[in-house]
């Protein structure tokens, strides 16, 4: 869980490195020459002053200078205050939900047939089963789903199922009351506009599309140097709220595709484009 703490921590550590960097650089070079079990993870634990003079311990990497022991620290507090400040900038019925594009999937599955597990969800989203598991624990803890009483699922309840009914063998959920709510925002203007701060790499992918046209996963993946699977799921989350939309045409003109310019491109993937209600908010929030 990000945290201000955690923040100030990593911080902490990194200017009592600083402070104290001749001595980490003498007790790395000195570890380097003697045997232990730093060597099995390549870590070394040491107790430092801090620059209050307080003690404190410190995990350093073993194959890394004091410099970059410290480098490391700051860079990782930069990217969870980075994190922490997109969290307070959600309106609040968005900070319940996971910010995982995978979590705003089962929200629109689940509205759809009303109740499944997790092995069937994720074979109905292509995702993993235990990245799912997860999401559906953490959506339940939050109140955004409940588990269906257990017993007979009906199929006229549980529409995922084809029989009339089925002996419930697995956990079923269902969106709660709140998860009811959470979609109907989702459908408001601003919801849309807080999928951009919420989700991550919403607001980056949205960006690419209206400044550079017409784009596919497979690209934005390779271009932006992310998990593939992970943009595939983004761009599905960001349709399904309405901020992108599948790109009709046959062909590409040079003139709508500013990412990859020549004279044309036939399609060869699904691509994607911004609506109009997205091209409306990135104007807003860019100015």
């Amino acid at each position: 869980m990000v945290s201000e703490a955690e923040v100030e921590r990593l911080r902490r550590e990194a200017d009592t490195i600083m402070t104290r960097i001749h001595e980490v650089e003498a007790t790395l070079e000195e570890a380097r020459h003697e045997a232990g079990d730093h060597w099995e993870d390549g870590e070394l634990e040491v107790t430092l002053e801090t620059p209050g003079g307080e003690p404190i311990d410190v995990t350093l990497d073993l194959d890394a200078d004091a410099a970059s022991n410290a480098q490391s620290r700051y860079e990782r507090a930069k990217e969870l205050d980075a994190e922490l400040e997109r969290k307070r900038s959600v309106v609040g019925r968005l900070a319940a939900l996971p910010a995982d594009p995978v979590a705003y999937l089962l929200c629109y599955h689940l509205d759809a047939v009303e109740g499944n597990y997790p092995r069937s969800m994720a074979g109905h989203l292509d995702a993993e089963r235990s990245h799912v598991v997860d999401c559906c624990a953490a959506m339940e803890t939050a109140g955004i789903l409940e588990r269906v009483e257990s017993g007979t699922v009906k199929q006229r309840r549980v529409k995922a199922k084809q029989a009339d009914e089925v002996r419930q063998h697995h956990t079923y959920y269902r969106l709660s009351r709140q998860g009811d709510h959470l979609l109907r925002f989702l459908g408001d203007r601003e919801g849309k506009a807080n999928v951009l701060r919420h989700l991550p790499d919403g607001l980056t992918i949205a960006r690419r599309l209206s400044r550079g046209g017409p784009d596919y996963p497979r690209m934005t993946a390779d271009e932006l140097d992310m998990e593939f699977e992970y943009v595939r799921h983004c761009y599905r989350a960001l349709r399904r709220v309405g901020l992108v939309t599948t790109y009709e045409g046959s062909t590409i003109e040079a003139s709508e595709r500013k990412l990859k310019p020549k004279a044309e491109t036939h399609r060869k993937h699904t691509y994607y484009v911004t609506t109009p209600v997205a091209e409306q908010l990135l104007r807003e929030l860019d100015g």
